[in-house]
């Protein structure tokens, strides 16, 4: 009796964590930093290369936690032309007994401005449509208990969403920005479990500066800003690029603080809470291979599960292995 009351109580928990709101689109995590800023702002579809890019994550959460949280990704995007790129992206998160796949589709539009001789610049405006579908499943909702508020099916629905972006290149200097979620049409999945429709605007910087002919650090930072929260989510990040043998290494660590831009939407409890954690990062380019590692630690004031994550990337770059008007040609 005691303890299937304990874990009434546990499921009442976790149904009014989740049941509140449900977060619309793929959350941001530090995949980017694993040359897959596409992942993120859909002007970046082509921008920087010849051929296709294709990338591939699988991110696990809470080691040890049943039915943790988990992600997966597949995208591809690539230059059509001189001036256009196509991309798409495909994911799926699992969170507990919600789940949401998703599938968007992209293009984006480059601008190529030569000054004098070497001065290049690149001006790029990128369109995100995309639909998701949401999956509840009650059907797991302790049957034992006999509560008919913890039995039932599985609850569908679906939603279609447009985002906005902006790039701009020149030579080791880029910035992005776009806006998620400036079109979003879709229906709650029930009374109690609604759709997060908050708009966010994502804006990144970056730098290469040359320390040799080998090495290049890149210094960057990202900040989220999410509609309803009071302070953004600010990411500072530091990564170290090494040309070995023709082989491409790189290192790089990665500091979040601010709001928590990936919470499920209770906006007066999830979005205002102050929000930090730390990720480090490694990765390999094999000619036309890549692969990388991340492992993430969130420190909270209050910690019911291990707050830590493990990503791995897998990467294929097809067709060519020639960067167009990237700002440090060899190196990436």
């Amino acid at each position: 009796m005691i303890k299937n009351c304990a874990k009434y109580i546990f499921l009442c928990v976790i149904l009014h964590a989740q049941l509140s709101y449900t977060q619309l689109q793929l959350p941001v995590y530090s995949d980017y930093l694993t040359e897959n800023y596409f992942l993120v702002h859909p002007a970046m579809a082509g921008a920087q290369l010849e051929g296709l890019q294709v990338r591939m994550t699988h991110r696990s959460q809470w080691k040890g936690v049943t039915n943790a949280p988990n992600l997966q990704t597949v995208n591809a995007h690539g230059r059509i032309g001189l001036k256009s790129g196509l991309g798409t992206v495909l994911y799926n998160d699992n969170n507990g007994f919600h789940k949401q796949t998703g599938l968007s589709f992209a293009y984006a539009h480059h601008l190529n401005l030569i000054l004098g001789n070497r001065d290049i610049h690149q001006l790029s405006f990128g369109l995100s449509v995309g639909i998701i579908n949401n999956t509840h499943d009650q059907t797991q909702f302790a049957p034992d208990l006999g509560d008919p508020l913890l039995e039932g099916s599985q609850v569908k629905s679906n939603g279609f969403h447009m985002d906005l972006g902006l790039t701009y290149m020149r030579y080791q200097f880029y910035t992005h920005l776009t806006v998620r979620s400036l079109i979003f049409k879709g229906h709650n999945i029930s009374d109690n479990i609604r759709l997060d429709k908050s708009k966010k605007v994502i804006l990144n910087m970056g730098h290469f500066f040359e320390f040799n002919d080998n090495t290049l650090f890149e210094p960057s930072a990202m900040i989220q800003f999410v509609e309803y929260a009071d302070l953004p989510a600010i990411d500072l990040n530091l990564k170290s690029h090494h040309l070995i043998r023709n082989q491409k290494l790189w290192f790089g660590a990665s500091y979040r603080f601010g709001a928590q831009p990936n919470a499920n939407v209770d906006v007066e409890n999830n979005l205002n809470q102050t929000h930090r954690q730390l990720t480090l990062l490694s990765g390999l380019k094999f000619g036309k291979f890549s692969a990388s590692y991340s492992y993430t630690q969130s420190f909270e004031d209050i910690q019911i599960a291990p707050f830590n994550s493990h990503q791995l990337t897998l990467g294929f770059d097809l067709f060519s292995d020639k960067f167009r008007y990237f700002p440090v040609r060899g190196m990436l």
